[in-house]
């Protein structure tokens, strides 16, 4: 098993298996210009986050994307597990919680002290493996469509 960045070399597969993510989640428009656009700023600017795909046996079988952004109950920066993704397949194998593994270990080598994440409250498969990681927040979570 192998986890590595996203990078020019892996950009095309990174792109199939968002598609498949955003299908899972019923994208109505899947724009792959526009994702291929919104990857390239990540592989362009380490800053804003990044991108893990897992490969087992040649096989690309998940990823991970981590953003950057701030608390300021805590006043530090912190990592928002934005999205997390297992070819379904491989779920329950335990990949996902090798990718959340390798995440929270990336963000301890940048001394983040903090990994925030969310999931839709009908996704069971992927509450089991977060509640290994403790209890859920109190917190709801609202969006806003501006556009």
């Amino acid at each position: 098993m192998v986890i590595e960045a996203l990078n020019p070399k892996n950009l095309d597969v990174a792109l199939e298996l968002l598609q498949k993510y955003q299908e899972f989640y019923q994208v109505n428009s899947i724009d792959t210009e526009k994702n291929r656009q919104h990857f390239h700023r990540i592989i362009n600017n380490e800053e804003l986050g990044k991108l893990f795909l897992l490969q087992d046996r040649e096989i690309y079988l998940g990823f991970a994307t981590i953003y950057y952004s701030f608390s300021s109950t805590i006043a530090e920066q912190i990592a928002i597990l934005n999205d997390l993704y297992v070819l379904e397949n491989y779920r329950r194998q335990g990949y996902g919680k090798k990718l959340v593994d390798y995440c929270i270990n990336y963000l301890q080598s940048l001394g983040m002290s903090r990994m925030r994440w969310s999931t839709t409250k009908d996704n069971a498969i992927a509450q089991q493996l977060y509640k290994k990681y403790g209890n859920g927040s109190e917190w709801l979570i609202y969006s806003y469509q501006i556009n």
